[in-house]
């Protein structure tokens, strides 16, 4: 588990959006891959003040060679008064044992912490659902669950590699409101290099094709806030998500089937559009020339698919730049 120089940042930022406060309990001890003066000069940059105290050096001897800062000091530095490490084992003397794949939360971890840090531990563990609603139930209402996890070229660093979907899907059927999930390329120095971070939930174009990322490393950053219950509806607990993209597909069917023939729904033997579309409102101008039908459709799903084929060859992506880290 660590914290990379960009991983620092986005804290950072974070902290400056909405300031750390109270308790966090991160999942594992974090390795941190800055010096004191790099966090110093990185939160001058972004307007925070970090709250003083004494430089405290990382206790691993190979980052300590390096200046760089424990956890301990960072996390402090940030606003926690408190800050408590969960490990399956003790080889790095966390403060509360917890095998994650258990289905139970201890009563003294329950809502008791402003923020649940999950840096690089998530994908690690077998039965992931389970580590994601300790989250839910760790943390207080009104405060936040930060992931940081693979998302894409990370084979064997962990069980799985996730895609943003299911921070979204989940912490939203959760009753959290999602603050920010974004996606991250990042180089080979994943460490100290720069990365290049991009809002998921700033484009309504969510989906990607398939291999349409580039061949470096990605990530997704999410934040997710535990609504009190005063200002939403919804409980904040844990519950299993449908995907977004089936969940508004089977709303688009249902929609289509109740809506009458007449009203560009689909017929036999054609292929359906959206409604409401470009597409369907050139299919419906022709319905009565069949044949000139056919070229449209036809035309429509070729120009389709070299757009897909355009967007893998320049490895573009519907989502908007944040910027770099």
């Amino acid at each position: 588990m660590g914290l990379a120089r960009a991983a620092v940042h986005m804290l950072i930022r974070e902290a400056v959006r909405q300031p750390f406060t109270g308790s966090i309990v991160t999942f594992g001890r974090q390795h941190v891959y800055l010096t004191a003066e790099e966090v110093q000069n990185m939160a001058r940059e972004c307007g925070l003040t970090l709250r003083e105290r004494p430089v405290e050096i990382h206790r691993e001897p190979e980052l300590a060679k390096q200046g760089f800062v424990s956890d301990d000091w960072l996390l402090q530095s940030l606003g926690f008064e408190e800050v408590v490490r969960v490990d399956y084992s003790n080889y790095e003397s966390s403060e509360v044992l917890l095998d994650l794949n258990d289905p139970t939360t201890p009563e003294s971890l329950t809502q008791r912490f402003d923020v649940v840090l999950d840096s690089g531990t998530l994908e690690h563990v077998f039965d992931i659902a389970a580590g994601l609603r300790h989250c839910v139930r760790m943390v207080r209402p009104g405060g936040r669950v930060v992931h940081l996890t693979p998302s894409s070229n990370c084979v064997e660093h962990g069980f799985y590699s996730v895609s943003p979907t299911l921070f979204v899907d989940f912490y939203s059927a959760s009753g959290f409101r999602v603050e920010k999930t974004w996606l991250c390329e990042i180089p080979h120095d994943l460490r100290r290099g720069i990365w290049n971070v991009y809002d998921y939930l700033g484009s309504s174009e969510r989906f990607i094709a398939l291999g349409q990322l580039s061949g470096k490393i990605w990530f997704t950053f999410s934040v997710a806030i535990a609504v009190p219950e005063s200002d939403n509806k919804q409980v904040v607990a844990p519950k299993n998500p449908q995907q977004w993209i089936y969940s508004q597909t089977w709303a688009k069917a249902e929609e289509q089937s109740s809506a009458p023939a007449t009203n560009g729904s689909k017929e036999s033997g054609s292929v359906a559009f959206e409604l409401g579309s470009r597409s369907q409102q050139l299919m419906d101008l022709l319905a009565r020339f069949p044949r000139l039908r056919a070229i449209a459709s036809s035309g429509i799903l070729k120009w389709r698919r070299s757009r897909y084929e355009a967007k893998i060859r320049k490895r573009q992506i519907p989502y908007p730049f944040v910027g770099k880290f």
